[in-house]
């Protein structure tokens, strides 16, 4: 079953347009930083200091303006803007000739490297915050700044490596719990769009079956009524097991509010869904819309879905499968 772990699943919506933003904001902030460093280089202030080779930054700010282009006018596809931004810090490190200079540069990284285990999955962010690191250790080891052996490429690696993770551990939390149903464990309704969109999406080029089921517990009016909120909740955490067990193992099933809930499932697996939820959970109205998954839009079928339900309120699970 889906869990929101990450923003990975994000791509659409607020969510994903949160994400083209706060690379923008990064890519603007260093490119305005380098471009800084460079002027402050060509045209220095001071003659009794030392300046480093501005080939670098001057590569840098060509290729943040790149970046920011790109995102301009493809803020959907962020991919090529990222190699970029990987790509530029390392250069201006190449040539810094102190070492202080080296370490403020990290700082630029090691956003980088949050922004990265923020908004991706955990196989493809460490593969890119790996290949930041290690360009940086590189871009170290051959710059003319003097630095103390081994020490400097622990520090670089710790800070890289160690502050993605610790923000990725705090997004992770953060995340989970905005999109999880504090009563059942479930994904709430922003978890719910957030999986379909993750779900779907690994189907784009390879067509299956989705068929998106909506959910509805009979009675539970009246049992709150009768029997107190607490039965009621019982009733929800109850129904709200068995299907999670009945569940397929990719599905993704959420509670949208009060009573309802919703399920996705892709391929053949759906009768076993619907055959566990007649035997365990009977008292439940049930709607069921399939597509195939390049025309799949989930917020449209859940909503043929939902009028397929109040049709079979009052008849059995097996009238409305026929």
């Amino acid at each position: 079953m889906y869990r929101p772990t990450s923003l990975a699943g994000a791509d659409s919506g607020g969510l994903g347009t949160q994400r083209t933003r706060l690379l923008r904001i990064y890519l603007g902030a260093t490119t305005f930083l380098y471009l800084y460093g460079v002027v402050f280089t060509l045209f220095p202030v001071r003659t009794d200091l030392r300046f480093a080779n501005p080939a670098g930054g001057i590569v840098a700010i060509a290729l943040g303006v790149a970046a920011l282009g790109w995102l301009a006018f493809r803020p959907d596809r962020v991919a090529p803007a990222i190699v970029f931004a990987v790509a530029a810090t390392p250069l201006v490190m190449a040539f810094h000739v102190t070492l202080t200079a080296e370490y403020l540069c990290l700082i630029a990284p090691m956003f980088l490297a949050m922004y990265l285990r923020a908004f991706y999955p955990p196989r493809q962010a460490w593969a890119m915050i790996a290949a930041l690191t290690v360009a940086c250790l590189v871009a170290v080891a051959v710059a003319p700044a003097p630095h103390v052996g081994i020490i400097t490429f622990l520090i670089i690696a710790v800070a890289i490596v160690g502050a993605a993770e610790s923000f990725g551990v705090l997004i992770r939390a953060m995340f989970a719990a905005a999109c999880t149903d504090p009563l059942t464990g479930l994904l709430n309704r922003a978890g719910w769009e957030v999986g379909t969109t993750a779900l779907l999406k690994r189907f784009q080029s390879d067509p299956v079956t989705v068929t998106v089921v909506a959910l509805d517990i009979d009675g539970l009016k009246a049992l709150n009524d009768n029997y107190g909120h607490l039965a009621g909740d019982r009733r929800i955490t109850e129904y709200a097991d068995h299907w999670t067990h009945a569940l397929p193992r990719d599905g993704v099933l959420a509670r949208l509010g009060g009573d309802e809930f919703a399920a996705c499932i892709t391929g053949d697996r759906i009768q076993g869904f619907l055959d566990a939820i007649e035997r365990h959970t009977p008292e439940v109205s049930v709607g069921v819309a399939t597509r195939s998954s390049p025309d799949a839009r989930v917020a449209e079928m859940y909503a043929e879905a939902d009028a397929a339900l109040y049709r079979s309120r009052g008849r059995p699970l097996r009238d409305e499968r026929r």
